[in-house]
């Protein structure tokens, strides 16, 4: 008799680890996102802003921004709207 395979989706996660799933998830964001504005302000500042460093904070400043707002919809999918959370 062979077990049938178990998908994905009927595994369920103890809450510690779709919790540690997510504050990872939220750093690794909050890395890429922060660097990649770090990039593009660097870059902006050597080539349009005569080397001036307040676009260097501008779009570093958004990036970590843009990352936070994702992370807070990531613990709270209530803020998204058109999202309904159900409970089973």
């Amino acid at each position: 008799m062979s077990a049938a395979p178990v998908s994905s989706s009927s595994k369920s996660f103890p809450s510690e680890e779709i919790l540690s799933r997510k504050w990872d998830e939220c750093l690794s964001n909050v890395i890429v996102k922060s660097g990649i504005g770090l990039s593009v302000g660097i870059v902006a500042s050597a080539l349009l802003f005569k080397k001036r460093s307040w676009p260097i904070s501008v779009s570093t400043g958004l990036g970590l921004g843009y990352a936070l707002s994702q992370c807070e919809r990531n613990f709270n999918p209530k803020l998204v709207p058109a999202v309904s959370v159900r409970k089973d």
